[in-house]
C-alpha cells in the first residue's frame, strides 16, 4: 500500500508549475497556494509529511493538497474499500505515467505540436511523432506488466 508520503511525492513530482519541462513545486510555493485556500500549513510541514516525519494530515490539508494538485481527495486518504482501493491505485498510475512522460520529452513535445500552425503541415508529422512515442510507452508498460 501506498504510503502518504509517496502519494504526496507522486503528486509534487508529476505536477508542474510552468508546465512539463517547469521544476517541481516547493513545499514554500504549496504552503503559500494552500494559505490562499484557508488552509494553515507551513512548508516546514509539507517537507515532513513528504520526508515521512509526519504522516497524518487532517482533512483541511488533504483537501487542500487534492485542490491544489487537482486530484480527487480520495487519492491521498487510506482506502477501506477495494473499490476506493482501485481508484487510489488508478490515480498514482496516472501520476506516474505523467511524470515518466515528462521525463521521456513527450509532453513537451506535444504542447509545442499544439503551439505550430495548423495549415504549415509541421502538425500533422509532429502529431504522428507523438502518437509513435505514445505508442512505445504504451507497449513498454505493457511489456513490464504495468497497465
Amino acid at each position: 500500500m501506498l504510503s502518504f508520503r509517496d502519494k504526496l511525492n507522486a503528486a509534487f513530482d508529476a505536477v508542474r508549475p510552468n508546465g512539463p519541462d517547469g521544476p517541481e513545486y516547493r513545499n514554500t510555493e504549496v504552503a503559500a497556494a494552500l494559505g490562499e485556500l484557508g488552509v494553515k500549513v507551513t512548508g516546514s510541514y509539507l517537507g515532513m509529511l513528504r520526508n515521512g516525519e509526519r504522516d497524518n494530515p487532517t482533512v483541511n490539508v488533504v483537501q487542500g493538497l487534492a485542490t491544489f494538485f487537482d486530484l480527487d481527495p480520495v487519492y491521498f486518504l487510506t482506502p477501506t474499500t477495494p473499490q476506493a482501493a482501485e481508484k487510489v491505485a488508478g490515480i498514482h498510475r496516472d501520476l506516474m505515467r505523467l511524470a515518466e512522460w515528462r521525463d521521456k520529452g513527450v509532453l513537451a513535445f506535444a504542447l509545442r505540436a499544439m503551439l505550430l500552425e495548423q495549415d504549415s503541415g509541421q502538425l500533422a508529422e509532429a502529431a504522428k511523432v507523438l502518437l509513435e512515442q505514445v505508442m512505445e510507452l504504451r507497449r513498454t508498460d505493457r511489456e513490464s506488466g504495468r497497465q
